[in-house]
């Protein structure tokens, strides 16, 4: 146990050394996989745009629809719901083949594998901040925008969530190799997770049995406690420690992939060129 502490903090200190390496590998394979197009790198833009303008649509009527929850208008609230899942949704899926498509890299430039998936992860930033944009903007125009000392949460829950994304990422990458339906059959999971997540409506307890499992199911998702985080930084002027049975509960899932993850990685390390 004490040598997979070890190895954990060890891969933490792994991304800290080659961040620098593995923001210009980022940069450098976002614009080759946008190379052949039009209008290039700003469809990393648009298209979470045209997803977030589209939920609004669909599922809250723009700007006139009212919120769930203390009458904020649907369109901000489920922007900037949408901005945090985003990050997490689109960095754990796209982490998942991190190691299987980018493994030509370590071949070729000296470094670690375990930063594959954070290679992966920092493409998706330029999306997120895109999101949120239009999130700034929309509390804004309905006048919600108020910088204030809760905001500065956001400095818990973005490691937070960078932190989930890492070890996710190690574990799913080093899963995929090893059982290679994981990647199709974890996809399945995010599309039912997106309605559970608490982006499109706020689970509520009670009513029947269905809303009921989906709000416990909600409260053991971690990306859930990301999303509501978001909330209720910018929205709801909450503190993240008002909530410590989830926080606590967040952190031991973090925990367990971490070790899980560690573990299978370190054992399969060498022969996952082999695997491929």
């Amino acid at each position: 146990m004490i040598t997979i502490v070890k190895s954990i903090f060890q891969l933490l200190m792994e991304q800290f050394r080659h961040m620098g390496m593995a923001v210009r590998l980022a940069i450098y394979d976002t614009r080759a996989n946008n190379a052949h197009k039009y209008l290039g790198n700003l469809w990393e833009i648009l298209d979470p745009l045209f997803q977030v303008l589209t939920y609004a649509v669909i599922f809250g009527g723009g700007f006139r629809a009212s919120a769930p929850v203390d009458n904020i208008p649907y369109f901000v609230w489920m922007a900037v719901g949408f901005s945090a899942w985003y990050l997490v949704n689109q960095g754990f899926s796209d982490s998942i083949r991190a190691i299987q498509t980018q493994i030509e890299l370590v071949r070729n430039v000296k470094f670690p594998v375990s930063i594959l998936p954070t290679i992966r992860i920092i493409q998706v930033f330029p999306a997120v901040i895109s999101v949120t944009a239009v999130a700034a903007i929309s509390m804004a125009l309905q006048g919600l925008f108020h910088p204030n000392l809760y905001w500065l949460q956001i400095f818990y829950y973005l490691p937070a969530a960078l932190i989930m994304l890492l070890f996710l990422g190690i574990f799913s990458a080093t899963i995929n190799i090893l059982i290679p339906d994981y990647d199709l059959a974890i996809r399945q999971v995010l599309r039912l997770l997106f309605f559970v997540s608490g982006i499109l409506f706020q689970p509520e307890k009670g009513g029947n049995v269905f809303s009921t499992l989906i709000f416990y199911i909600t409260r053991i998702n971690p990306f859930y406690y990301i999303v509501n985080g978001w909330r209720e930084t910018f929205l709801y002027n909450k503190w993240f420690w008002d909530s410590p049975l989830i926080m606590a509960m967040f952190w031991l899932e973090v925990a367990l992939f971490a070790l899980i993850g560690t573990h299978l990685y370190l054992k399969f390390k060498d022969q996952l060129i082999d695997f491929i």
